[in-house]
């Protein structure tokens, strides 16, 4: 006959906790797509460094040439190496787009700021002004810029 009154400590079932495996960092994110655009990026930001030929010399005894060893990318009816001329074309690219980021963003910084403590009136006048502009095409307004302006912007 067991007497049930008292319970040994430490007798008990106890459930198995499994601790769940950590997330990795990189789960879930674009790892190679992030690692091929800062290749890409460094390679036009170093490409002096990286490129054996100036991509503005005109070699004429190799015009239209087809991808080789000595053009990776073939040469144009100048003899310019198109492989030199995208990565130091790229450095362009990258000074744009990052202008266009620092002007656009400089830009909703202000009038964002002066719509908020202008008057109540005027805060919905800008904010009317603003949608209507976002809601045009960026090609009809590249457009109706240059009817407006006329030969000023060329």
């Amino acid at each position: 006959m067991t007497n049930h009154l008292f319970e040994l400590a430490g007798n008990r079932k106890t459930e198995t906790v499994i601790p769940k495996s950590k997330k990795k960092w990189y789960q879930g994110k674009p790892v190679v797509s992030a690692a091929i655009l800062i290749l890409i990026v460094l390679g036009c930001l170093c490409a002096e460094l990286i490129m054996t030929k100036d991509p503005a010399y005109m070699d004429l005894l190799n015009y239209n040439k087809a991808p080789n060893r000595e053009f990776l990318f073939g040469t144009d009816t100048m003899g310019r190496d198109i492989f030199s001329m995208i990565w130091y074309g790229g450095r362009i690219s990258i000074l744009i787009g990052g202008l266009a980021t620092v002007i656009s963003t400089f830009i909703a910084v202000v009038v964002g700021a002066f719509s908020g403590v202008a008057p109540a009136w005027l805060d919905e006048l800008i904010m009317r002004f603003t949608e209507i502009f976002l809601s045009i095409p960026t090609l009809l307004l590249i457009i109706l810029l240059q009817a407006i302006m006329g030969e000023a912007i060329s």
